[in-house]
């Protein structure tokens, strides 16, 4: 059974959150519906990964209940496809504020907990024995950082991997014309073009976590081919409306 947080903004309304193992999940249904889906539950279905959701079991004020809960990944999904015209700045305040306050304090300090720590000796001596308890974590998970190197790795280079898309892909997910956007990655100097036509990343891009490149081998001949992250298409979402009147 989990915690749950709730954090407020007065343009998007309540979001409700719990941590487990140490990563921040968002209930679902408040998410989709603070991006303007009709259907969350549809909403979720169809655009959030099975890896990147799923149900826990939350004590509220109401008692326990079984909630569906997405991850920061989940997140990125319903956001690419909100239409939502403010889904830019939702998405600014749960990454910016939200889940870096789950990931260094185990809860979200909104300005009425601040108000409850000033206020409460009681408040304020659990607030340090957490903040304490989270330090003796952080130590000890810091032994085991040597060991889960090699885990991480391979998760960023496998596992994250099967959320990137090629540049076709990426163009209809963000609704442009394929040619205008490979155009504007080769004039905004995203990319170039080899001597033997493959489109590949400068390494700006690379280091920034935009694109990644896969190697393949096919028929006795090798080469690679680009694929744009899931950040990447966060990135190029933002900057649609210059893509399209790319020229």
């Amino acid at each position: 059974m989990n915690q749950m947080e709730i954090f407020k903004n007065p343009e998007f309304g309540a979001i409700r959150a719990v941590e487990i193992d140490g990563e921040p999940w968002l209930v679902g249904k408040d998410v989709a519906l603070a991006l303007g889906y009709k259907n969350p539950q549809e909403a979720i279905r169809n655009h959030v990964d099975a890896e990147d959701k799923g149900v826990s079991e939350i004590l509220t004020p109401g008692g326990i209940q079984k909630l569906p809960i997405i991850n920061e990944s989940g997140l990125y999904s319903l956001v690419l496809s909100s239409k939502l015209p403010k889904a830019k700045q939702f998405r600014r305040w749960v990454t910016s504020e939200v889940l870096p306050s789950i990931r260094q304090h185990g809860a979200y300090l909104t300005r009425e907990k601040l108000w409850e720590v000033a206020t409460s000796p009681e408040a304020l001596l659990k607030l340090c024995s957490d903040l304490l308890a989270e330090r003796e974590k952080n130590a000890a998970l810091q032994a085991d950082n040597a060991r889960l190197q090699g885990k991480a790795v391979y998760y960023d280079l496998f596992i994250n991997l099967r959320h990137s898309t090629n540049l076709r892909t990426t163009a209809k997910e963000l609704d442009v014309p394929e040619r205008r956007f490979v155009r504007f990655l080769l004039e905004r100097r995203y990319v170039y073009r080899t001597p033997s036509g493959c489109v590949l990343p400068y390494a700006k891009g690379s280091n920034e976590g935009l694109f990644c490149v896969k190697d393949f081998c096919r028929n006795g001949h090798t080469g690679s081919y680009t694929l744009v992250t899931p950040k990447g298409k966060l990135h190029f979402a933002e900057l649609r409306s210059l893509i399209l009147v790319t020229v």
